[in-house]
């Protein structure tokens, strides 16, 4: 007989202990600094977005802002914080209208192409 039987029968005559397993360790969602500039972020703009209207107005719209858009995206701290780049906007128009409508999007100015963008001016 295998050794892992064994210790199986082992455990099943209450022989031997089981083992105790070690508890799973969260990945977090960000990084501290990450994290940081998020809390900063959620103050500098709630009072923008608070109470407004969605700017956008798509097919659809929810009418009462629920964040802000960014127009250029949020992938730089720079460009998170941005505050002449960000528009309210509910959260319809802001997550699924503007993403599935990407060239109307572009054409009112509700979104920047990236392809401008010297990241991709090689």
């Amino acid at each position: 007989m295998t050794s892992y039987l064994e210790h199986r029968r082992a455990l099943k005559l209450g022989q031997v202990e089981p083992e105790k397993k070690k508890p799973r360790k969260k990945i977090k969602p960000f990084s501290d600094k990450r994290a940081k500039l998020n809390r900063q972020y959620s103050k500098e703009s709630k009072p923008l977005w608070e109470g407004q209207e969605c700017a956008i107005k798509s097919p659809g719209c929810l009418g009462m802002a629920s964040g802000m858009h960014h127009v250029e995206g949020k992938d730089t701290p720079e460009k998170l914080l941005n505050k002449e780049e960000m528009i309210p906007a509910c959260s319809y128009c802001n997550l699924i209208w503007v993403e599935e409508n990407h060239a109307e999007a572009e054409k009112l100015g509700f979104k920047k192409s990236r392809m401008k963008t010297k990241r991709f001016d090689k």
